[in-house]
């Protein structure tokens, strides 16, 4: 099912209809605008930190993010992650296309003294870096690629959009906020049921989906 809504300039027109019960919502250059979006962004944090909840919008691939390095460099080992890398969500990192791909395992950094003196296909995540085994000559030109978990986009411009499940959350939590001096708690109440409401979409698995490790080979798949 499409959202009820997409970008900011959705969330403002709901938001002034429920708030200003008008049909005329507030332009970019307005005061209100501002306000609410930056009352829409702070709906976006409480989500994005919402305790014990990775949510499934924010494991991206690399390809899919407009900084970070993506291809490799002849005899360089280290590489910058995206500015919105919180941690990698892979066991590997792949160089290389197609078939022609080289897994490297990702450890801990305390690990690499481990295999300090090889040559083994393995690299690790620390600050904003990738760290590739430095006793490995890496050849350039190889794409990089691997899966990670980021921060959750904030909203600037009419047209950013939202990355949450239900974006009308924060349309709720933004009116919770401008009326609670008038002491009306069913806008929170509200914001609160849509936030469980994605929490439990979050945890939930596709139609038929097994919740565990399974052999396929042994239940007749090949």
């Amino acid at each position: 099912m499409a959202k009820v809504l997409t970008d900011l300039d959705d969330a403002v027109d709901y938001l002034n209809a429920l708030y200003e019960s008008d049909s005329t919502a507030p332009g970019s250059s307005d005061e209100d605008y501002t306000v609410w979006t930056a009352l829409f962004n702070i709906g976006i944090n409480i989500w994005e930190n919402e305790e014990g909840v990775l949510w499934r919008e924010l494991f991206v691939f690399l390809a899919d993010a407009s900084t970070g390095d993506k291809t490799t460099a002849a005899a360089t080992n280290s590489y910058d992650v995206p500015d919105d890398f919180v941690f990698p969500a892979s066991g590997f990192v792949w160089l290389g296309t197609g078939t022609a791909k080289t897994a490297y395992q990702v450890i801990a950094k305390e690990e690499m003294q481990l295999g300090s003196s090889g040559t083994g296909h393995w690299c690790y995540f620390t600050g904003s870096k990738l760290e590739f085994n430095p006793n490995v000559n890496m050849i350039g030109g190889e794409t990089i690629n691997y899966e990670y978990y980021k921060t959750a986009d904030k909203l600037t411009t009419g047209a950013d959009t939202f990355e949450m499940g239900d974006p009308m959350f924060v349309v709720y939590y933004a009116l919770s906020e401008l009326k609670k001096e008038e002491g009306n708690s069913d806008e929170v109440l509200i914001a609160s049921q849509k936030l469980e409401a994605m929490k439990t979409k979050n945890m939930m698995g596709a139609n038929y989906q097994v919740s565990g490790l399974v052999n396929m080979t042994e239940s007749g798949f090949n």
